[in-house]
């Protein structure tokens, strides 16, 4: 019986793509703009934003295949010191929270998750959150925007926690913080591979919520065909929040 529900962030409770976008792609570059405007670094620094880029993409890929997670400072703080910029990490990680925090206002609720939410905690579930997020205040900020911080007794991020979803115990971690079993929980998320497929290697049931995993896929630069592959893995596939409780109790 299940005991526990587990939820991605991004493409499963709500939509802001251009926060994927800077967590996966754009933060150092864009921090460097910020940086030439604070007069933090010269001018010419404006001319390396596409090198910016590409370093960050080579280091996100490290962080998913090793599954040790670097923070969004962290990881933007390597990038401008391998392109030969040295600077005080409060002032990375004063631009980088002005880079997260403004993207706020664009985060929108995926449809039914406050009533999904809301039924399985009528139920007695106990509720919470798995996020690959490399800057945790984000997650925490837009929860409590959607009003659905409440429902959640933990939120678990790769960057609080050291490790990314590729490695199945940020999943045995969070069932833990749960109290519950593995086998008593089950994950809910976009992402066939990080949801689904590492979800179950740590012992839990998964759901594939794959309503917006097309756009997830576009995103990381995956293959739609090789998404619906690793999609095959889960225990169960939804395309409405709203059917999830019913689901859950199914499994």
């Amino acid at each position: 019986m299940k005991k526990a529900v587990l939820f991605d962030f991004h493409n499963t409770l709500a939509i802001c793509d251009a926060w994927l976008e800077l967590e996966i792609k754009t933060l150092p570059s864009l921090s460097i703009e910020q940086l030439v405007l604070r007069g933090a670094l010269p001018g010419t620094a404006l001319t390396r934003l596409a090198d910016a880029v590409d370093r960050f993409k080579a280091l996100r890929q490290v962080v998913r295949v090793s599954g040790i997670e670097l923070s969004a400072v962290e990881g933007t703080r390597r990038v401008l010191v391998g392109m030969g910029y040295s600077l005080p990490i409060e002032e990375i990680d004063s631009v980088v929270a002005e880079l997260e925090k403004a993207l706020l206002p664009q985060v929108e609720m995926v449809e039914g998750a406050d009533l999904s939410l809301g039924r399985l905690r009528d139920a007695g579930f106990r509720l919470g959150v798995v996020s690959s997020a490399g800057y945790p205040q984000f997650v925490e900020m837009a929860l409590e925007k959607l009003g659905l911080r409440t429902f959640f007794s933990v939120v678990v991020t790769s960057a609080g926690e050291g490790i990314y979803k590729s490695d199945p115990e940020i999943f045995r971690r969070a069932v833990r913080y749960l109290d519950v079993e593995a086998q008593e929980a089950v994950h809910v998320g976009d992402h066939p591979v990080y949801d689904v497929q590492t979800a179950k290697r740590a012992g839990l049931s998964a759901i594939w919520f794959s309503t917006h995993s097309e756009r997830t896929a576009h995103m990381h630069s995956t293959p739609w065909e090789e998404t619906v592959r690793a999609g095959e893995d889960a225990d169960a596939v939804i395309t409405d929040l709203r059917d999830l409780p019913d689901v859950v109790a199914r499994l």
